[in-house]
């Protein structure tokens, strides 16, 4: 992390196109702060340990679910925190699962019967086990497609697949690197007529990708022609699922690949099941990649390629920040590289030099505009573990958290916001409300819409609290429930946005939580 760090005065450079990546690492320095006149009194002191634990520097680089590296004091690591439909215990804690709202009390009256049956039948994991009930994918190709369909696709349509894959996944989570892939990827894939290598595998899980963002370009009123294909079998509903099922069939022969390439196989197929709604799918592909992203780290060669180093650490970074969405939302275990996540630095996002550039090729990921807002997405989902672990799971008991943590909670998120690059930085009382341009519905919405998604977690715990007891609450706390509840309608105004491109929206399961 050294080589990224540099000083304020070079982060704050008027020219934000040259300001340093470094830039972001130092907002995370700088919203690590304590309350330092917060002095409660000493008639309760396991509270005192967990607002210090709460108020303490924060330190952890990454947005992963890690008590060890968060912080959480050692006598609440091991507590399970029952669901908040658990009979056994009268007043059990808030859950930071947004899932888990529909178990709060005022909420359970206002359900209608069908819901509250459904939440007494299946308990507070109602949302993951439905998921795992249902029925795989079909692999069967369509039937309008002949078996040799893929040798008949044009170097056209790949390129422009390729090409709309590049203008709308890879922009928010560059899992691929645009010079490698079409100057290396494809070809070695389009040479090898689709046979059996790692290769074809990411080309054709591209392809899905590439034919689920057409979509959602055409969703949006983005779309141009689209180049002529022999290809006709898509479903409507799940476009590029032959594509994929291609190449989950040359994938089974290399499923003991730990590679690179095999990183970013399962990261790109756990995007096409996170499309598809797929949820516990989307969390197997993360828990592989994961794992061979651990492997790498764990085995460093002496030969150490710097290029090499910066996409693996991307990859290890858009994993963890994934990661950590599905594990804090739905009963699902984080992996075990989590004790890596210290000593690993964030990417610099360097250019292949091993590959010649060519003028006739541009690749729009090479904008640091998006490379800033990876790494603010970073920092965002720190914020938010860290509101998790220290407004939802600091405390076994339903105890609201002190004012002190909501406080500089806030100020920690505001900090974020005001810090931003000059480039992404926004007004919160004037978000985007219309999408001008691919990257505004799939990066700068998003970054408005993550603000305030934020400030409504942040004020969750006082909104149940305001339904549970209101003779409890103060004209302090009314004034920030009016500001969470305000969180919620600036958010939904933003998420429209958003939606304009609803094909290209990884967390769409999770758009009312995360």
């Amino acid at each position: 992390m050294k080589d990224l760090l540099r000083k304020d005065k070079e982060a704050s450079s008027p020219d934000s196109n040259e300001a340093s990546l470094g830039m972001i690492v130092n907002i995370l320095r700088r919203i690590e702060g304590k309350i330092d006149d917060s002095k409660p009194n000493d008639s309760n002191p396991t509270e005192h340990r967990s607002i210090a634990t709460a108020l303490r520097p924060f330190n952890p680089r990454s947005p992963a679910n890690s008590s060890e590296v968060l912080g959480v004091p050692s006598f609440l690591r091991h507590e399970t925190i029952d669901s908040p439909a658990a009979p056994t215990d009268p007043n059990p804690a808030i859950s930071f699962s947004a899932h888990q709202v529909l178990f709060w009390p005022a909420i359970q009256s206002a359900l209608p019967e069908s819901v509250k049956l459904m939440c007494q039948m299946q308990g507070g994991t109602y949302s993951t086990r439905l998921e795992a009930s249902r029925p795989k994918l079909p692999h069967a190709a369509s039937v309008d497609i002949s078996s040799d369909w893929l040798s008949k696709l044009s170097i056209a349509t790949l390129k422009q697949l390729s090409d709309v894959y590049f203008t709308t996944f890879n922009l928010a989570n560059p899992i691929l690197d645009q010079k490698t892939y079409f100057q290396r990827t494809l070809g070695v894939a389009i040479d090898g007529n689709f046979g059996i290598c790692i290769e074809s595998c990411i080309v054709l899980v591209v392809m899905a990708l590439g034919s689920m963002g057409q979509k959602a370009l055409q969703e949006a009123g983005f779309a141009g022609t689209p180049a002529s294909s022999p290809y006709v079998g898509q479903d409507a509903e799940m476009p590029g699922l032959d594509f994929f099922n291609e190449a989950r069939k040359r994938f089974g022969f290399l499923m003991c690949e730990q590679d690179l390439q095999a990183c970013q196989f399962y990261l790109l197929s756990g995007l096409f099941y996170a499309e598809a709604l797929r949820p516990i799918d989307w969390w197997a592909m993360l828990s592989k990649a994961s794992a061979c992203s651990a492997y790498f780290w764990n085995n460093l060669s002496r030969d150490r390629d710097e290029w090499m180093l910066d996409m693996q650490s991307r990859l290890f970074w858009i994993t963890s920040m994934f990661e950590a969405v599905l594990s804090q939302e739905l009963n699902l275990p984080p992996s075990n590289s989590l004790h890596l996540e210290e000593h690993i630095a964030l990417p610099k996002f360097i250019s292949a030099q091993d590959i010649a550039s060519f003028g006739s090729f541009r690749y729009p990921g090479d904008d640091p505009f998006f490379h800033y807002h990876f790494l603010s997405q970073l920092a965002h989902r720190l914020i938010l573990t860290r509101a998790r672990n220290s407004l939802f799971h600091f405390n076994p008991t339903a105890d609201y958290p002190p004012e002190p943590v909501e406080d500089e909670l806030i100020r920690q998120l505001e900090q974020w916001r005001e810090r931003l690059p000059p480039m992404l930085q926004f007004d919160p009382k004037s978000p985007l409300t219309q999408a001008e341009s691919p990257s505004d519905a799939l990066v700068t919405a998003w970054l408005h819409a993550r603000y305030f998604v934020a400030r409504y977690h942040i004020g969750r715990p006082l909104l149940h609290r305001a339904l549970e007891r209101p003779a409890s609450l103060t004209e302090g706390h009314l004034r920030k429930c009016r500001d969470a509840i305000s969180a919620v309608l600036a958010w939904a105004s933003v998420i429209r946005v958003t939606d304009t491109m609803r094909s290209c929206n990884p967390l769409k399961f999770f758009v009312c939580s995360q």
